[in-house]
């Protein structure tokens, strides 16, 4: 087994347990995101995947933005809970991700030559979005993942990274109990939120 192998499997390993704790609602799934997002810039950067190294690096800070988030953020002087967007909040965040996903497609493939590049910036722009949501804890962020997880599995399977297009397959199924887990403890408050 070369070192590409190894760190793409420590990189599994630390993400299905970061996605895992923050079902949760761990702090410490941070720690786990952390490490292994770093790990991804490399292998993605090595692949010819411009928008997913991008994205593991934003993966990196929002590691970091999340553990502060979470230990810190504050809503009404009372510890960050569980909320929900507004469908109007959802429809500009989706109309935003798809431009955005557009203007990175062609940047990709004119001046980075990346391997199918609009499919990449599709996951890399509504990535950047569901990430935020969880920092947030945005209820329907898992909806998002879903989605996202569903063509990263295409991606990373194209490009010979299969161990990787199967850990996004568990991603997928651990989204859908992400979510039933989230809404249940939601249910109690049903907390809304415009931003």
């Amino acid at each position: 087994m070369d070192v590409d192998s190894i760190l793409e499997y420590t990189a599994i390993i630390l993400a299905f347990l970061y996605v895992i704790l923050a079902a949760r609602e761990s702090i410490w799934c941070w720690y786990p995101a952390f490490i292994s997002s770093g790990i991804y810039v490399y292998l993605t950067f090595t692949a010819n995947l411009i928008g997913e190294s991008f994205i593991s690096l934003f993966y990196v800070f929002m590691a970091v933005y999340g553990w502060w988030q979470w230990n810190f953020g504050k809503r009404k002087d009372e510890k960050l809970k569980l909320a929900e967007w507004h469908t109007t909040h959802h429809v500009r965040a989706i109309l935003l991700g798809f431009v955005f996903a557009g203007a990175l497609g062609i940047l990709f493939e004119m001046i980075f030559d990346s391997a199918m590049p609009y499919m990449d910036a599709f996951t890399t722009s509504f990535s950047l979005i569901a990430t935020f949501m969880i920092t947030r804890k945005i209820l329907s962020n898992w909806l998002y993942w879903i989605v996202i997880d569903a063509f990263n599995i295409y991606l990373y399977w194209n490009r010979g990274l299969e161990p990787t297009a199967g850990l996004y397959v568990l991603y997928t199924i651990l989204a859908v109990f992400g979510f039933m887990s989230w809404y249940k403890e939601w249910k109690k408050d049903r907390r809304f939120l415009h931003a």
